[in-house]
């Protein structure tokens, strides 16, 4: 009898290990957080749960303050989910602005039923930092008239939290850079009004903090128009022949004329206007130059800054674009000189360009000398004014010899001849600059 009843009980145990052990599991539900530092803003953040087991049963999400606790997320889960991704959004009104050190408590439970079938469970706690106050913008520089298509330089300072500044035209972000003054809170920040923007749009700063609160001040100007030419250029199947199919190379083979233009105009155009994008935006934290750009010496300007050009094939327009610079000419593999003190950011074969130069002259400015037939300087190599960097040519998408020079603004074209003119430089960059360090100490030795 005592027999059978053990053998009973071995059976019911084999059958609820059975029923019970494929609920059973070990893992625990894995919590990742993503937030880029340790502060907590208005700036929502993710939170990642996985279950690689039964899946998730609930998950809690709690912040701990001074004044209490506030849940900021709690959800059962049916069994199967294995996962979920929660944004995570802090509403002032319910937590208070009071910044200050708090906890981040996030706890995720499984279906298992281990642990007297409570289930695994995971807690991640994070101390971190509220700051759900916006950053501070105070404009130092309050005057500013711009050129359509030109360059302006506004100074301003901000509160200490400030992780990222700059100014924003309509799509353009133009980013400042520390003044290195004695206050480490006023910023220079060179920008454009883009030649394809239309007149009257509003301008702001834009400062955002470590939490991701963000500020916007609006920007005061005045704008000049200008009245940009507009010119007819007929395209020849001599040209397309010597010029485009070079720089197409084996590609261009199953191509009609108009094919083959189109390819280097329009989409290799793009390509390296992005290149130079890209170069630009990767500018020092430094003035490195000194007083007003250089024109190449004895040059005359052949082609203007933002002609916009209609291309003409077999009297038919097929494409349009803008000449982003001037075109000097002198003589024949005439010697270049850097327009300014600057670092070489650029040197190579950029597409239309051909052999090309670019040089970082700071704080988002920066020079490009295209079409060179030489070139005699590498990248990294620092320059004084007037340093020879190659030789003038008429490589890339070029009809003759001659340097097609422009300047950036953060990787946007602007007015070259701006930056030529001493009184403008005197007025709109070097007055502001000088009224800056007056007001908020000299520069460290990292300035000019």
């Amino acid at each position: 009898m005592r027999k059978n009843i053990y053998v009973i009980v071995f059976i019911l145990i084999i059958v609820g290990l059975f029923y019970i052990y494929p609920a059973i599991e070990w893992s625990s539900p894995k919590i990742d957080v993503g937030l880029d530092s340790e502060y907590l803003g208005v700036e929502p953040f993710d939170i990642e749960v996985r279950d690689q087991g039964k899946g998730l049963k609930n998950v809690s999400v709690v912040l701990k303050t001074k004044s209490g606790e506030s849940v900021l997320f709690n959800k059962n889960y049916p069994p199967g989910v294995k996962g979920d991704n929660i944004e995570i959004t802090l509403d002032p009104k319910k937590i208070g602005s009071q910044g200050g050190r708090v906890e981040l408590i996030i706890s995720a439970e499984d279906h298992s039923r281990i642990k007297i079938f409570s289930g695994n469970k995971s807690t991640l706690t994070k101390e971190l930092t509220l700051d759900m106050k916006p950053p501070e913008i105070e404009m130092v520089s309050t005057e500013q008239y711009i050129n359509h298509g030109g360059s302006g330089l506004v100074v301003y300072r901000t509160s200490p939290d400030v992780a990222e500044s700059g100014v924003i035209v309509e799509d353009y972000y133009f980013p400042g850079y520390r003044a290195g003054l004695a206050d480490g809170n006023v910023y220079f920040a060179f920008f454009a009004y883009p030649h394809d923007i239309e007149p009257g749009k509003n301008l702001f700063v834009t400062a955002i903090d470590e939490a991701g609160n963000v500020k916007r001040s609006g920007l005061a100007y005045n704008l000049r128009n200008i009245n940009y030419r507009e010119s007819d250029i007929n395209i020849s199947d001599n040209f397309i022949q010597n010029v485009i199919g070079p720089l197409l190379g084996e590609s261009s083979v199953d191509l009609t004329q108009k094919e083959k233009f189109l390819k280097v105009n329009s989409e290799l155009r793009k390509t390296n206007d992005t290149t130079i994008k890209e170069v630009g935006s990767d500018s020092k934290e430094e003035l490195m130059w000194e007083g007003p750009f250089t024109q190449l010496s004895n040059s005359k300007v052949e082609a203007n800054f933002a002609d916009h050009r209609t291309y003409m094939y077999n009297d038919e327009p097929i494409d349009n674009q803008y000449h982003l610079g001037y075109d000097l000419a002198v003589t024949k593999r005439y010697p270049i000189e850097a327009a300014n003190n600057g670092t070489v950011a650029y040197a190579g074969d950029l597409g239309i360009y051909g052999n090309t130069v670019i040089i970082d002259h700071g704080m988002g400015v920066s020079t490009l000398y295209g079409h060179m037939s030489t070139i005699d300087v590498n990248v990294g190599d620092r320059l004084r004014k007037n340093d020879i960097i190659g030789k003038t040519g008429e490589t890339g998408l070029a009809a003759g010899d001659h340097l097609h020079y422009g300047v950036y603004v953060n990787g946007v074209a602007v007015r070259p001849i701006e930056w030529w003119d001493d009184k403008w430089i005197k007025d709109n960059v070097l007055l502001k600059i000088q009224e800056a360090r007056t007001e908020f100490g000299k520069e460290s030795a990292q300035g000019q």
